[in-house]
């Protein structure tokens, strides 16, 4: 926090104070602007310039989209990002949700690391939701055909590097396998540029969406940004490691918020 600008007046603070989240540690709004609170989180300095405005949330509901996830109904949705990411987490969050809301999901796992595989299938089985592994083409698609009508479908993409060729050939042809939508899993705290580079190549690969994971974990969340900004709607916020009630719907006020306070 040393490298904050201390010498601005309480006039110029950011709209949002009085709207900060109960939990966490509040920056000090009254002493920065809404470029200084930009510029802390490494926000690009274009973006910068795009978001500023009379409040934070303006400026974010001016430059970012804001969506709900795809049904998982009418097509799978694929969650995808690099090893590590949280994506598993994040859709064994989902698919707890789904259940407690009386359709639980099939879930295709396609991540065959054993120790994500474990993982999931840990997770969820307090939900009694059925984890299927897309060994073959061929199990796949008779999963897909033997689940209940209108039951939603989550699948489980293996951790890719957007910089390897081979690496987003073989999650894309998995993607095509299943018919699903993508929507990529990024984690708060990565460099704002590599944060880039991977929404701009999931939305090269038809990715509309996407969620941020890890917001409880990272300081500066500047890069979830720089991501949505290549052209991905952001939905949900990963902000608490609960599987029930882990998720938070995102908009430009809750983010504002966040901009706003660090995480405990």
């Amino acid at each position: 926090m040393q490298d904050m600008p201390n010498d601005l007046t309480a006039s110029s603070a950011p709209q949002e104070t009085e709207s900060a989240p109960a939990h966490g540690i509040d920056l000090p709004v009254a002493h920065l602007t809404v470029e200084d609170i930009l510029r802390w989180h490494s926000v690009p300095y274009p973006l910068i310039e795009a978001l500023a405005g009379a409040s934070l949330a303006e400026g974010l509901e001016q430059v970012l989209n804001f969506t709900p996830l795809q049904d998982a109904v009418s097509a799978p949705l694929a969650f995808g990002g690099a090893s590590g990411s949280g994506k598993t987490l994040v859709l064994a969050k989902l698919a707890a949700q789904n259940a407690l809301n009386g359709t639980p999901p099939l879930i295709i796992a396609c991540d065959h690391n054993a120790g994500s595989l474990a993982k999931l299938s840990a997770l969820v089985q307090p939900f009694n939701i059925e984890v299927v592994v897309a060994r073959t083409p061929e199990n796949v698609a008779a999963a897909l055909n033997a689940r209940p009508e209108g039951q939603p479908v989550l699948c489980d993409l293996p951790g890719i590097c957007v910089y390897s060729a081979l690496s987003m050939s073989k999650m894309m042809q998995m993607v095509d396998i299943l018919g699903a939508d993508l929507s990529l899993v990024l984690p708060a705290g990565l460099d704002a540029e590599e944060s880039a580079d991977i929404g701009e190549m999931f939305a090269e690969c038809g990715a509309t969406t996407m969620v941020a994971s890890k917001m409880d974990q990272a300081g500066r969340v500047g890069g979830i940004i720089a991501a949505a900004a290549c052209g991905l709607s952001l939905t949900y916020g990963s902000c608490s490691s609960n599987i029930v009630g882990g998720l938070v719907s995102l908009n430009p006020t809750v983010l504002a918020r966040r901009l706003l306070t660090l995480p405990t």
